[in-house]
């Protein structure tokens, strides 16, 4: 994989900028599919249709992009010589941490198209992050930056349960601007664009702002890959305190993302993540989410203190309401303590 990052000098003005230049250059790179995407077909109109003030090309650009990768994994499930996708394992032998074919494809794929298409923008990639070591790079606020996670879900996608997702977002001023999420499984597009709203495919989507208790809430989370003792512990000390506290649902999805999106349209009141070391979301889980959660609504705090949150934060409580996330905070904070 190459490097991560591909920084240029930045302009905010070109952010905005619909060239016909740019729309030459996608033209060109999806010249090379062999055939015409049909989901594609049935999906770009309809965002279109929406009718986006701001930011038309980049959302059609990465519209484009993420139902491709999309319709890649499900051809990639579908192949008659394997019952699933094949993995590898990016933390050794026996890890549990995979990475497909399907993913370094995807990344290749949306990363080389970004970077024709808009030559001054950065693009943050986790397979390419993974290859350079694992660490993410800090966001350039100076220069619009992509942060893309090419398959959310992998463990999921690699065992065909699907539940796994793929993100594209954009970042402007360091800050989500612009998110697309795919579910190609159900073959719904989420869409937003933090100050203009957020859509599933072509409807508007709100968060559920009614559900203020916590035993009226559908809490989703995820495990990531934590697994040592202490943070065993942390974390089944968070899901009992829920259970305690009578709430209405607790279920774990298995990508990040697609929680997230699913608390942005109003399917689920809440999420949180980010209890002990590996299971911390990182910036290609937030970007798209949090753009499209600003849009529709999502309260987004951290869950382990009162720092803001931000594409750098380890952890979250994100949910329809304030009020939600702060409760959810409080039970998960006061079940930390006396593991600790």
């Amino acid at each position: 994989m190459s490097t991560p990052l591909a920084f240029a000098t930045p302009q905010r003005a070109a952010v905005a900028a619909a060239t016909s230049a740019a729309l030459l250059l996608l033209g060109v790179a999806f010249a090379r599919r062999r055939h015409t995407s049909s989901a594609v077909a049935r999906h770009a109109p309809k965002v279109r249709a929406i009718g986006f003030k701001t930011l038309k090309t980049e959302m059609d650009v990465a519209v484009r992009l993420a139902v491709q990768c999309g319709e890649a994994m499900l051809s990639a499930a579908a192949a008659d010589d394997a019952p699933a996708p094949s993995p590898m394992l990016k933390d050794g032998k026996h890890g549990i941490d995979p990475q497909t074919a399907t993913d370094l494809a995807n990344e290749r794929l949306v990363i080389d198209t970004l970077k024709a298409t808009f030559p001054k923008h950065a693009v943050i990639g986790e397979e390419a992050c993974a290859a350079a070591g694992g660490k993410v790079p800090r966001v350039n606020p100076s220069c619009p930056t992509w942060i893309v996670d090419p398959i959310d879900g992998t463990q999921n996608f690699c065992t065909s349960l699907p539940l796994s997702v793929v993100s594209i977002g954009l970042c402007l001023n360091g800050v989500p601007a612009l998110g697309v999420i795919y579910d190609p499984y159900r073959d719904e597009l989420f869409v937003g664009v933090a100050a203009e709203g957020a859509y599933m495919n072509g409807t508007r989507i709100r968060a559920d702002a009614s559900r203020t208790a916590i035993d009226k809430a559908m809490v989703l989370t995820d495990v990531g890959y934590e697994r040592s003792a202490k943070g065993a512990r942390r974390i089944a000390a968070c899901h009992e305190a829920l259970l305690l506290a009578n709430t209405f649902g607790v279920r774990i999805v298995g990508s990040t993302v697609l929680a997230l999106a699913w608390v942005a349209a109003g399917r689920a009141s809440a999420f949180f993540a980010g209890l002990h070391k590996k299971d911390t979301p990182k910036a290609w889980d937030w970007c798209a989410a949090k753009a499209i959660g600003d849009a529709s609504g999502v309260t987004f705090l951290r869950a382990d203190t009162d720092i803001p949150f931000d594409l750098t934060s380890p952890s979250v409580c994100a949910a329809g309401s304030l009020s939600l996330a702060k409760t959810l905070r409080r039970t998960l904070c006061e079940a930390l303590v006396l593991t600790d």
